[in-house]
């Protein structure tokens, strides 16, 4: 999970940092919401809400399957886009 006191400061964006934080380790896995929150939406991690979620996932898809494969980063992706449904 996302280290104590360096999750970012909204949950639905702390909650995305902590499933990537599994397969990307917590720094770069911070590092890639607030990367991708800002070129997906153009605003911060810290103004997500649960409509923004499938675009931050679907942007964040090429860099995940650089991390961890295509078959491996389309069930992240799902999975991500499907608890913003929940």
């Amino acid at each position: 999970m996302v280290e104590p006191g360096t999750q970012c400061p909204n949950p639905i964006a702390d909650s995305i940092a902590a499933r990537l934080a599994v397969y990307l380790g917590p720094h770069t896995a911070r590092t890639a919401v607030k990367t991708f929150s800002l070129k997906a939406l153009g605003r911060g991690p810290d103004t997500l809400t649960a409509a923004d979620v499938p675009r931050l996932a679907d942007a964040l898809r090429p860099v995940l399957r650089t991390f961890v494969g295509r078959a491996q980063a389309e069930v992240i992706v799902e999975r991500i886009a499907k608890k913003s449904g929940s």
